[in-house]
């Protein structure tokens, strides 16, 4: 299996180079990179910016690192009051970002320049946070609340004035009553406008839905976006095979979705996407091979540049450890799934957080823990820059 793994790495790494790996963080705490969307690392002009959550206090708190691109660690600055969870970010303008995150006050959002963060706002009860923003569309924001008796999806528009955003009236992402939970949601902006995706269980099983708007103030009705099939499921349990935790990303003049999804369910989840047609999205399909049909994937993340390149990535075990595994589009298709010698190898290496600037360079984040150590382990919060090959 190393060999295969090494002449697809070589495939794909010729003439290109991982920067060395940075430690974020101080090690030896517990670190989360949980943000809805796998929404953890943005770029912005030169500046990267980077949202966890950790322990070392004592209790979870949130945290941004921000660099610029030749620095080599990161300036870390609290988030939040209280208790906090996952924290999300996305490129703004010039060299400024969009957080949000989830505290004892419910959701908020802010602002960030080189200098740190901003004062924040509050748009009440909620969790699992997504932003976006682009420079003619405005910024928006999207979380799942309480609704009654399900979880319900909401989004607002975010003005910028000065260093501090303002929020417009939230707006329900499905107009009608939910009948079940939704949750979970991504935001994307592009060149044909905003996306959002969410979880929901209308159908009572989880499938993966969307929204989009052409101009970020009219919004489509919900479209359904992931193909695993409702009706009984094999083996009679139950509706039908979940897909779960979306992930959504502009590249060139379109989108791509990718999610984790059981509709073959006895491998567990596997990794699937789609790509933007029209106002939806084409057919969905596996983005994995198939050395890893048979196991399950988990942390499922994609990124984009203007230009069109696109990166998949996720971890699994197919190699009897924990490795960051990826896949990028090519005029054939998904790219046979590849790792990178710095995201691979005996420690367990998972959650990868990715973005991709203009260049072509891949920005990767992930949590790091000792070889040999349990899921109670302490970790290590990792960041690293590998430049794309010409596919």
């Amino acid at each position: 299996m190393r060999a295969r793994l090494c002449l697809v790495l070589a495939v794909f790494s010729a003439a290109a180079a991982t920067a060395a790996p940075i430690d974020v963080a101080p090690a030896g705490t517990f670190h989360h990179l949980d943000a809805s969307g796998r929404q953890s690392l943005a770029l912005a002009g030169g500046q990267v910016a980077l949202v966890w959550e950790d322990s070392h206090g004592g209790a979870p708190r949130c945290y941004l690192g921000l660099k610029a691109g030749a620095e080599t660690a990161f300036r870390e600055y609290p988030l939040g009051r209280g208790e906090c969870f996952d924290p999300a970010v996305a490129a703004l303008d010039g060299e400024r970002f969009l957080l949000a995150w989830e505290d004892e006050t419910g959701i908020n959002a802010a602002l960030a320049g080189p200098a740190g963060p901003g004062g924040s706002i509050n748009l009440g009860a909620g969790a699992h946070a997504s932003v976006a923003a682009h420079p003619t569309l405005g910024a928006h924001i999207a979380w799942n609340a309480p609704a009654g008796r399900w979880q319900r999806v909401w989004r607002a528009s975010l003005r910028v004035l000065g260093t501090q955003p303002r929020a417009a009236t939230p707006q329900a992402a499905d107009a009608a009553p939910p009948s079940d939970d939704q949750g979970f949601p991504a935001l994307a902006a592009g060149e044909h406008g905003v996306r959002l995706l969410w979880e929901d269980r209308r159908h009572g099983h989880t499938v993966i839905y969307a929204s989009a708007s052409a101009d970020g103030q009219v919004w489509s009705a919900p479209m359904r976006v992931s193909g695993n099939p409702t009706g009984r499921a094999p083996g009679n349990l139950g509706r039908g095979t979940g897909a779960m935790r979306p992930a959504v990303a502009s590249f060139g003049g379109g989108f791509a979705a990718a999610w984790l999804d059981k509709r073959d369910f006895l491998s567990g989840y596997d990794v699937y996407a789609a790509l933007s047609e029209g106002a939806g999205f084409a057919k969905d399909g596996k983005a994995q091979d198939n050395f890893a049909d048979a196991i399950a994937q988990w942390h499922v993340a994609v990124a984009g540049n203007r230009r069109g390149e696109l990166v998949i990535a996720w971890d699994d075990d197919r190699d009897g450890t924990s490795d960051i595994w990826l896949t990028r589009l090519t005029a054939a298709g998904y790219s046979e799934n590849f790792t990178l010698p710095e995201t691979s190898g005996p420690a367990h290496q998972s959650d990868p957080a990715i973005a991709l600037d203009e260049a072509g360079n891949l920005h990767l984040a992930w949590i790091e823990r000792a070889p040999g150590s349990d899921s109670s382990g302490p970790t290590r919060l990792r960041y690293t820059v590998w430049p794309l090959p010409k596919s």
